[in-house]
């Protein structure tokens, strides 16, 4: 906080420039500052928007049913707790995924694991996880995923999601009446469930958090993380 100026030094201040001088400086740094931090998200790939996008690389589930993009014999593997309500996660699918993806998935580095962990068993958040797994049984996980976490504002609210998650699924070319189904039917219901306490087992106390070749960090620590694993590896 600025210490308070004297009375005299605030009088001459403002007989000797225009007050709104200051004011017009503050503004024109925060646009220069503004504009810098879109031009770099922009060329480095974040701010992913709604459209959907493409992962080239080798998608599927793992044993326990979790789905995954990258290389299943990569030497770094990253487990991603994520809750589809929570604020951060959405900001890391935006702005910080595209590029580890490009960077890390795409190239062979790294197999990313999506791990759903829905919040104090929160009742929207625990249906987004099952939208999510439904589309993947139609091999749209992850363009479910990225709808549900880019539009997160329009549903996280609502006491009832699924007319808009079937909505998602149409945008999707999903066969509507099997998500529909496959939703009202509570069809991975369990395996969410089970895929909290597993979270919880593994000592996850917040999202989104990674577990990076077994070392459990937050977003922040990600890809200092990402590199060290890689190092050690010999990459």
């Amino acid at each position: 906080m600025s210490q308070p100026q004297s009375r005299r030094g605030r009088r001459v201040a403002e007989r000797k420039r225009n007050p709104l001088i200051p004011f017009y400086w503050a503004i024109g740094a925060l646009v220069v500052v503004g504009a810098a931090f879109l031009i770099t998200f922009a060329v480095r790939g974040g701010f992913g928007g709604g459209e959907v996008p493409t992962i080239n690389a080798q998608t599927g589930q793992t044993p326990e049913g979790f789905w995954f993009k990258g290389n299943p014999e990569a030497a770094v593997t990253v487990v991603e707790y994520a809750d589809y309500r929570c604020p951060a996660c959405a900001f890391f699918d935006r702005n910080m995924s595209p590029i580890i993806t490009r960077d890390y998935v795409e190239t062979g580095k790294i197999q990313m694991i999506f791990h759903e962990f829905p919040l104090n068993n929160n009742a929207q958040a625990i249906s987004a996880a099952e939208a999510a797994r439904c589309a993947g049984d139609q091999g749209q996980f992850w363009e479910m995923n990225h709808l549900l976490m880019t539009n997160q504002g329009q549903w996280a609210q609502l006491n009832n999601v699924n007319n808009v998650f079937s909505g998602y699924a149409g945008q999707l070319g999903l066969d509507r009446a099997a998500f529909d189904s496959c939703m009202s039917a509570g069809t991975h219901n369990a395996a969410i469930l089970a895929a909290v306490e597993s979270s919880v087992a593994r000592g996850v106390t917040g999202t989104p958090s990674f577990d990076v070749n077994g070392q459990l960090v937050d977003m922040n620590g990600l890809p200092g993380a990402i590199e060290a694993a890689l190092r050690t590896a010999g990459q």
